[in-house]
């Protein structure tokens, strides 16, 4: 086995020894050449991809659907020219909606289609090829449109603040703007009640916080007016206050007078030091409620905290009830 073997290995270094290597590389390009031109002269069919581009949208209208960004179609030429378009940066095949015929639906959008075929002279001329066929992919191009409308929309703060102890947010946030002027499709922006900020997250808060927040729309169809907003939130102390409030008696007897005891009950709330300082004698009441009933069966008037300032947090009374007694 190995004698033959090495037999052939002589014989076909005998016949490569008596060819000149370059004269047969020359012939080989030289024959692949007549061979490509030769097949490139000929007819063929070949389906070639184009960039789609559009402009010139109804007026007041906004595209709420997704038109393709290419279409293909199968172009016949000669093989050199076929070669030639598929190598080329071929410009974008332009569709102008300036006159396209929209139908409005019953959901409250408008609808509109275009045949893709009306685009072969375009491709002809572009590519500088025989023809092109009827068949297109895809063979219409679809169009929803919405009506385009603005209106102004509240900001929404996106906050989780943790507060040292003793400390909490004094009054309302303020956004700068507080409001935001939204375009889009109509459908979408009567579905819309506020634009959420970026996320506000502080812990162990202690002082006023001030932030510049990114306002998020996850939709690419709204355009906001404004990227950011301002954030201003005032921290003050708050401290547990003692307050001694008279016990009003409520009552649907007429001409009846009576006496509780005790006649001042102690109140304890929770509110920010400017707050207390505000207090007047009417920012809370706290009342009892006397009927016939009452006079029957019980000698004791369950309390009730009938008013307080809505800055005041934890208000409750040290008794839930007072005895009383009927003066005459």
């Amino acid at each position: 086995m190995r004698k033959t073997l090495s037999g052939i290995f002589i014989l076909v270094r005998k016949a490569l020894s008596t060819i000149d290597l370059k004269v047969y590389a020359i012939c080989v390009l030289i024959s692949s050449f007549i061979w490509l031109v030769m097949t490139l002269s000929d007819n063929y069919s070949e389906e070639i991809e184009f960039p789609v581009s559009y402009s010139n949208f109804p007026k007041g209208m906004i595209l709420v659907s997704h038109p393709p960004k290419v279409i293909s179609a199968r172009v016949k030429s000669q093989g050199f020219e076929l070669a030639s378009a598929a190598l080329s940066n071929r410009s974008s095949v332009h569709i102008d909606l300036s006159k396209i015929h929209l139908k409005h639906t019953k959901y409250g959008r408008y609808v509109a289609a275009i045949a893709t075929r009306q685009f072969r002279y375009n491709i002809i001329n572009q590519l500088q090829v025989e023809s092109v066929g009827k068949d297109f992919k895809p063979d219409s191009i679809y169009f929803v449109f919405d009506s385009l409308k603005t209106k102004n929309i509240a900001i929404k703060l996106n906050a989780r603040i943790n507060f040292q102890k003793e400390y909490m947010q004094y009054g309302d946030p303020v956004l700068t703007p507080a409001m935001v002027k939204v375009s889009g499709p109509a459908l979408m922006l009567n579905k819309i009640n506020y634009i959420n900020t970026d996320s506000l997250i502080r812990s162990k808060v202690h002082s006023n916080i001030t932030a510049t927040l990114n306002l998020i729309s996850h939709n690419r169809l709204l355009k906001l007016s404004e990227r950011k907003v301002k954030v201003k939130i005032r921290v003050e102390k708050h401290s547990e206050f003692v307050l001694w409030e008279n016990v009003k008696v409520v009552s649907n007897i007429p001409n009846l007078k009576v006496k509780t005891f005790p006649s001042k009950v102690k109140l304890i709330c929770t509110m920010a030091l400017p707050d207390y300082k505000n207090l007047t004698d009417s920012s809370f009441q706290v009342v009892a409620r006397l009927d016939s009933l009452d006079l029957l069966h019980s000698d004791k008037l369950i309390l009730k905290i009938a008013k307080k300032p809505a800055s005041a947090n934890s208000v409750h009374l040290n008794t839930g009830s007072v005895e009383y007694v009927i003066v005459h």
